[in-house]
């Protein structure tokens, strides 16, 4: 397996928060729970701190073969970090070209809505129009793999299930990490997590492992361009897994 590792978003929060020692060893762990997701024998991307479209997690992995990335990395489209552009770019065809009528009754939005943010996305590259209301957009622009939010936490879970579920408006699933917990603990967060088919790790063994979620294409969209502006004008090579 092959994977890149990035270890500080470009797109990250103002300033640097302390972190205790114990806190940056449960963050180590998150790192190592990510080789072990499913899929990630396909490859993975690792990213610290990534600003996504709502909060910030400890550790943001994309599984998934490196073409779509590399492909999305080398057009010169800025990443959509608008909720509205990314709906729309996600629900426009590749080869045929779709009218703003059909992507208006695709999203529920009315047509007006598409038609104020078409000009800028024609102009960005996000777009290419193929009639005066009708459009196509790049091969490379589509999410680009399965994106999974992983937040690591020492005791607070409470406060940890809470940011999880959050991610989880726009990441295809979630990880938590918790240290060591007393067992009635350990078994009502497993119940809140396996009811939201998420994944748990307590004290470095895996609890639930997560399961496959349907999430919407815009809301992958979405997620896959915060991703990519979180990677711009970084070096990512591959290297090898340990």
């Amino acid at each position: 397996m092959s994977e890149i590792d990035v270890w500080e978003s470009s797109r990250q929060r103002p300033g640097r928060r302390f972190e205790p020692t114990h806190e940056l060893v449960l963050h180590d762990l998150a790192v190592e729970v990510a080789s072990s997701l499913p899929g990630a024998s396909r490859g993975i991307v690792r990213v610290r701190e990534l600003a996504g479209p709502i909060g910030i997690p400890d550790l943001t992995v994309l599984i998934g073969d490196a073409e779509p990335l590399e492909a999305r990395l080398a057009l010169d489209v800025p990443p959509l970090l608008n909720e509205i552009d990314a709906a729309i770019a996600a629900t426009a065809y590749q080869r045929s070209p779709r009218s703003v009528a059909a992507v208006a009754r695709a999203l529920g939005w009315p047509e007006e809505t598409i038609l104020r943010r078409v000009p800028g996305l024609v102009r960005s590259g996000a777009l290419v129009r193929s009639g005066a209301k009708t459009f196509t957009r790049p091969e490379a622009l589509r999410p680009v793999g399965q994106i999974l939010a992983i937040e690591a936490k020492i005791k607070d879970w409470r406060r940890a299930l809470a940011q999880a579920r959050t991610y989880s408006v726009w990441s295809d699933n979630y990880v938590i990490v918790m240290g060591s917990l007393a067992k009635s603990t350990v078994e009502r967060l497993r119940e809140e997590v396996a009811q939201d088919s998420g994944g748990l790790v307590v004290d470095g063994n895996w609890v639930v492992r997560p399961r496959k979620r349907e999430l919407a294409r815009t809301k992958r969209m979405w997620a896959s361009e915060h991703l990519v502006a979180g990677l711009v004008g970084m070096d990512h090579q591959p290297s090898a897994a340990p």
